[in-house]
């Protein structure tokens, strides 16, 4: 059976019962009775007697599994979000306890043997390929070799999520901060801003490496030393706690490779991918370079010029003048003299209420999506909890969690909450953010810029996974898409938040009421491609520390060395010897050696536009629809190549990427 495309109606399912507030026994127990059911039923399932059919096998088994995944991503959600340290474990625990069920699964010489045995030529294409996929990674886990080899796979995989785990948890833990001896030190930050960090009793500020307060400080602080200290304390996040996990992580998959035939964790990991070995990755990546060191030189020049009006004598720009680990002081300054874009006056008309809303209200207009609160609560009172709807049909449940917490993650990524699967249950997903502020009222509270294109990009992969969560069979779901286009959708989404035509639509002050003026907009879009070449070329070289540290064996290696070479080998502004930012390259546990998938999956995203803007704009309903059947709803049901090709009735190409990252910023004409 097809996936559920727009226009028709999923089989009758419901949400389910699904609730957050447990205690750390609780979430044990049920983890525990959950998956020694589905152990039972797997053991049935194998050894029951006579031949195998999709009615018997693969339709129970297809239930079972997705059972088993919701054990891990529910596990997984609380492991991150809740604010109970001891339910934080637990979660942690029944996350490793599904993964551990799903490693064995693989090695299950009797599952994999009576999935060989189906006779699928009276089903359909996307039955045969979730089949070919769960037999492929059956295979690639080690189901054909030897016991005593099976065996320590199972071990060597169970411990790296342990370790991966430990790694992500560190992170998570070791927050940093600065201590300033008054509000006079954050002078150039906004109002709201200064507001919202009042000295305490003895005047003194506190300034966190979160994100609500590390992006405004990075672009605004008018003194350097703030910024080269908050940078500095950033950048060395989980360390050194993280190093020998890193590098027992690094060295516990390189055996998995080796036990399973490959030179190395990168060849192995890179095989059903889209990009399918790592000679192929550091072409693309050398090819990426090729294209932006020149704009990205051009994009240094231009920071450097600037500088000089500060101090005549400068040569270069420090990591804390201009965008390395996000938003640049430079930057900011540049776009406001020379562009007229005052990003603390776009802030402004950027409050969070109006921003979400303006996202509903382009979904309902492009994907027929609604958004309606949901009487339902989340894992803390600050998350917002909305069920979607398409033509009056429950779709799904989506879950908002914005504000750091203590122990909360730290980044921004949606979390799968619970796999849809049609007839039986709908999906629900999580948006977790960190770009609002503890205390200050989340629907007028400003957030910046570039937060305001995570947000986009984030959403994109939560439509993702709602409109593809109506698939029959797990393995046809978002989540079994091959990893280097899964970005792809949420990197197209980031355009509806840079176009002023979109974003005009939103943008309000919600004291004033006045719009964002379309002068400001324009001149925004002027200076969008200032720094982009610049960018992009640090994400190549973050891309070479990922593929670079899973591609040999990593005994007696300097890991603070091998990620400062790789980097440098491609940014144009090298990594001060005093950053350690790999101890809290997150990515470097979830994505290992293809970080490659962000670069990838934007080439991809810029062409997957085209037909927007060939059919007059980003809100083109009949470019939507199709992109929702032929991309969103299909979910994995086909190899991601053949998806493109169904959506542009053509190959993807390199132009639309090539034009986008290298063209130049331009001033507009005077007002």
């Amino acid at each position: 059976m097809t996936a559920t495309h727009l226009g028709s109606s999923p089989a009758a399912t419901s949400l389910g019962e699904l609730t957050f507030d447990l205690g750390e026994d609780e979430v044990r127990r049920r983890a525990t009775s959950q998956l020694d059911r589905a152990q039972q039923s797997l053991e049935a399932l194998v050894s029951a007697a006579g031949p195998r059919t999709v009615a018997n096998f693969l339709d129970p088994l297809n239930v079972l599994l997705t059972d088993v995944r919701d054990v891990g991503s529910h596990g997984s959600l609380l492991f991150s979000v809740h604010t109970d340290p001891a339910t934080r474990t637990a979660g942690r625990e029944a996350s490793e306890a599904s993964d551990r069920f799903f490693h064995a699964f693989r090695l299950n010489r009797e599952a994999y043997s009576a999935l060989r045995e189906l006779d699928l030529s009276s089903e359909d294409a996307p039955a045969r390929f979730a089949v070919e996929k769960m037999l492929r990674e059956m295979r690639r886990a080690g189901v054909e070799l030897d016991p005593s080899t099976r065996e320590r796979l199972l071990r060597l995989n169970e411990a790296i999520d342990l370790t991966g785990n430990r790694f992500s948890e560190n992170i998570a833990n070791q927050e940093r901060s600065i201590e300033l001896a008054s509000s006079d030190e954050l002078a150039g930050l906004p109002k709201d801003f200064l507001a919202a960090h009042p000295p305490d009793g003895s005047g003194k500020v506190r300034i966190t490496t979160r994100y609500p307060d590390f992006q405004p400080v990075m672009t605004y602080a008018d003194r350097a030393d703030v910024r080269r200290r908050l940078l500095h304390e950033f950048a060395n996040r989980a360390y050194p706690e993280n190093l020998p996990v890193l590098a027992e992580l690094l060295a516990r998959r390189n055996e998995v490779a080796k036990l399973l035939g490959y030179p190395n964790y990168a060849a192995f990991a890179g095989e059903d991918k889209m990009v399918r070995s790592p000679e192929e990755v550091r072409a693309f990546l050398e090819r990426l370079a090729g294209l932006l060191r020149a704009p990205a030189r051009r994009d240094l020049e231009t920071f450097v010029e600037r500088k000089r009006r500060d101090h005549p004598d400068a040569t270069s720009v420090e990591p804390w003048e201009a965008q390395f680990f996000g938003p640049g002081y430079y930057d900011q300054k540049i776009r406001s003299e020379q562009f007229g874009v005052d990003m603390r006056r776009l802030r402004s008309y950027l409050p969070y209420g109006r921003v979400r809303d303006g996202l509903f209200g382009l979904c309902h207009e492009l994907f027929g999506l609604d958004f309606t609160r949901a009487n339902a609560s989340g894992w803390h009172p600050s998350v917002e909890v909305y069920d979607v709807t398409r033509g009056g049909v429950l779709l799904g449940r989506v879950y908002f969690d914005l504000i750091p917490r203590e122990g909360k993650y730290t980044h921004a990524a949606c979390f799968i909450v619970r796999e849809g699967l049609e007839g039986v249950r709908l999906p629900q997903a999580a948006l977790i953010c960190n770009f609002l502020t503890a205390g200050t009222p989340p629907e007028t509270t400003r957030i910046e810029y570039p937060q305001v294109i995570t947000f986009f990009h984030e959403f994109g992969h939560l439509v993702h996974a709602l409109l593809s969560g109506q698939q029959r069979w797990l393995y046809n779901g978002q989540g079994n898409l091959e990893w280097d286009f899964i970005e792809a959708p949420s990197q197209l989404f980031e355009e509806w938040a840079r176009a002023p035509e979109t974003l005009a639509r939103f943008a309000v002050d919600p004291e004033t009421g006045e719009r964002v003026p379309d002068e400001l907009l324009s001149r925004l879009k002027a200076s969008a491609s200032l720094g982009r070449a610049l960018s992009w070329l640090r994400q190549v070289g973050l891309s070479a520390v990922s593929l670079d540290l899973y591609s040999g064996d990593p005994a007696g290696w300097d890991l603070s060395a091998m990620a400062r070479s790789a980097h440098d080998r491609y940014s144009p502004t090298p990594l001060p010897s005093e950053y350690h930012f790999e101890a809290a390259f997150g990515h470097l546990n979830g994505y290992a050696s293809f970080y490659y998938t962000y670069a990838w999956s934007v080439v991809i995203a810029r062409d997957l536009l085209s037909p927007f803007f060939e059919d007059g704009g980003l809100t083109s309903t009949a470019v939507a629809a199709r992109y929702a059947k032929e991309i969103l709803s299909a979910g994995s049901e086909r190899p991601a190549a053949e998806l493109i090709r169904a959506y542009l009735g053509r190959e993807f190409r390199f132009d639309a990427f090539e034009q986008w990252v290298t063209e130049p910023a331009h001033l507009p004409p005077a007002a």
